[in-house]
């Protein structure tokens, strides 16, 4: 049962910080191509906003419920 602490709140925080890795490539390939300012002011948020999500879904405690 240990296993599946949080499983949901892990595979939330996996699957928005994988989603916002991709935009942040996204937006980066459009800012070396076609909006040179406007992709890079989107996708330096979306990777910094990535990062505590995808540390948060592979952690092996509970970020919450003391689990």
């Amino acid at each position: 049962m240990k296993s599946l602490a949080c499983f949901g709140e892990k595979t939330t925080s996996l699957i928005v910080g994988t989603l916002l890795i991709l935009i942040g490539i996204l937006f980066v390939i459009a800012g070396l191509t076609v909006l040179p300012v406007i992709g890079f002011i989107v996708a330096v948020p979306a990777f910094v906003g990535s990062y505590p999500l995808l540390r948060s879904a592979f952690k092996e405690a509970c970020e919450y419920y003391g689990k």
